[in-house]
């Protein structure tokens, strides 16, 4: 809105400019009429006898002031002609701009999976998702995360909503299994908490949820599963998240050689050749919508979604041959086309390009490092964990 009354004002002043080049002719004409009683304007054609009587001085007067006017005009019908190209250009601007927020508001609307109808979507070890669990789940993607539900990303917000709820079943059974309890004042307590982070007044959560048809019992669950979990691997990984002395010195001399060589911040989503029939369309709607991470997060198959596809500082000869190749013809901030490589196509970001030679070398502390190397070994026993649960169980997909 701000650049639209920017552009708007500076239209207004080429409309006061084209008006005072247009009084500039007129001050013209009259001016030669002073000057030259015996003659006709300059924006008249002259008697041929009239101007034949004129001095060498006059005469070049009067094709000076001609030429002044032919290059007023000139630059008239230039401008007109500008204002006519910016008025079109921002009219275009307007509607291309209207016409997208109407399609992203359609998109944004809640869904009805089946008219309502309850079928089954699949069976977790025996225990059921709904299609009325899916609905509140598609619901509630769409309303966090903001991407729209359309042709594009209608079969990737399905599955990726599928295998959520599969995970939370799986995260819930084994919780279960281990006596790990949450409770009504833990699950409240984080609602409370998403309500302030997102600066909601207390009690609003559950009205917006109801205006986007999701179920709250559906929202609570979610919250459920994600404390429970955290709990579980929290009394899990207690032993294998501790980190020596030698892990912490090895890191930092591995940070100091790092910091000398060029190389690239890249993200990357990474999926499956058999779930990626549309990874073209993931591509485009990477290329238009700027959130990389959120798309990486709730799409991407490889280990790197849970930190938004983020690979981090990647020098040269760390990714497989046929990556360096795509990202070597990259521009900081460019998102590469589908790159098959092995069972998997790759979608990558160049974030930026890292010269020791230029740029300034920032080393992180002792303790920076300690709390990288702790969670990095917390993230890497949650996901062997949840991969081994995903293996062991009965998952029937029903639809």
């Amino acid at each position: 809105m701000k650049k639209s009354i920017i552009f708007f004002a500076a239209f207004l002043m080429c409309i006061s400019t084209l008006r005072a080049e247009d009084v500039m002719l007129k001050e013209i004409d009259a001016e030669s009429r002073a000057s030259n009683p015996n003659t006709n304007s300059i924006m008249f054609r002259h008697n041929a006898e009239q101007y034949k009587m004129l001095s060498d001085d006059q005469k070049a007067e009067i094709e000076k002031q001609r030429e002044i006017v032919r290059q007023k005009t000139e630059e008239y019908v230039r401008q007109q002609e500008e204002m006519a190209r910016r008025q079109a250009e921002y009219e275009a601007q307007v509607r291309a701009q209207e016409e997208a927020e109407q399609r992203r508001a359609q998109a944004l609307k809640p869904i009805t999976l089946y008219g309502n109808k309850l079928k089954i979507f699949a069976l977790v070890n025996g225990d059921i998702i709904s299609s009325s669990d899916m609905q509140s789940r598609i619901n509630a993607f769409i309303l966090t995360t903001g991407i729209p539900y359309n042709s594009q990303t209608k079969a990737m917000i399905t599955n990726r909503v599928l295998q959520g709820a599969i995970d939370e079943k799986l995260k819930l059974q084994e919780a279960k299994k281990n006596k790990i309890r949450v409770t009504t004042h833990e699950i409240k307590k984080a609602v409370a908490a998403f309500e302030q982070s997102n600066n909601l007044p207390a009690g609003e959560l559950s009205k917006i949820l109801a205006e986007a048809n999701v179920s709250m019992k559906v929202w609570a669950t979610q919250i459920e599963s994600d404390i429970a979990w955290k709990k579980l691997i929290s009394q899990k990984a207690y032993n294998a998240a501790s980190v020596s002395e030698y892990e912490i010195n090895r890191a930092m001399d591995e940070v100091k050689k790092d910091m000398s060589q060029h190389k690239m911040m890249v993200s990357e989503i990474v999926v499956n050749k058999k779930d990626a029939k549309d990874i073209n369309s993931l591509v485009k709607t990477l290329r238009e919508d700027p959130r990389f991470e959120l798309y990486a997060m709730q799409f991407s198959q490889s280990p790197s979604a849970a930190n938004g596809g983020h690979l981090g500082w990647v020098t040269k000869g760390k990714l497989p041959a046929v990556l360096e190749q795509a990202l070597s013809k990259m521009k900081e901030g460019e998102v590469s086309s589908p790159i098959a490589y092995g069972n998997d196509y790759y979608v990558l970001k160049l974030e930026k390009i890292f010269n020791p030679e230029r740029d300034a070398k920032n080393f992180p502390s002792k303790k920076e490092i300690r709390t990288y190397l702790q969670n990095k070994k917390i993230e890497e026993y949650s996901i062997k964990y949840m991969r081994d649960l995903r293996n062991k169980a009965l998952i029937e997909k029903k639809i």
